[in-house]
């Protein structure tokens, strides 16, 4: 068993070091305010005011939604390491990262997230 703090403060490939422990057996429990690592859950507990306020199995609609915001998560930091740079961006810039054209439903996207 991993017992995980707020890996997203940690400075690590945090999708692909969960993914790591995951593929190796290991039982990970996580504190994250990040919703793409819960979503990476089979379970998530929603925590308010200090106690389990809801525990929830993720759907296979979540998984579906989770590729997307991986992708929307690898365009921001493409995006964010080019201005890094000092290079000017633009639409074109997300070209060589094979984006997939899709549109979301907000309807769908409230659905999904209650």
């Amino acid at each position: 068993m991993v017992l995980i703090d707020e890996i997203e403060n940690a400075g690590i490939d945090r999708l692909a070091a969960l993914k790591g422990l995951t593929l190796q057996d290991k039982i990970v429990v996580l504190v994250t305010h990040d919703p793409m690592l819960a979503l990476l859950a089979d379970r998530r507990v929603v925590m308010k005011n200090g106690g389990m306020f809801r525990l929830h199995t993720t759907t296979p609609e979540e998984r579906l939604l989770l590729q997307k915001l991986e992708q929307i998560n690898k365009e921001i930091t493409f995006l964010r390491d080019q201005l890094r740079k000092g290079c000017t961006v633009s639409e074109d810039c997300l070209q060589g990262l094979e984006v997939k054209d899709w549109q979301l439903n907000n309807d769908s996207i409230a659905e999904t997230l209650l």
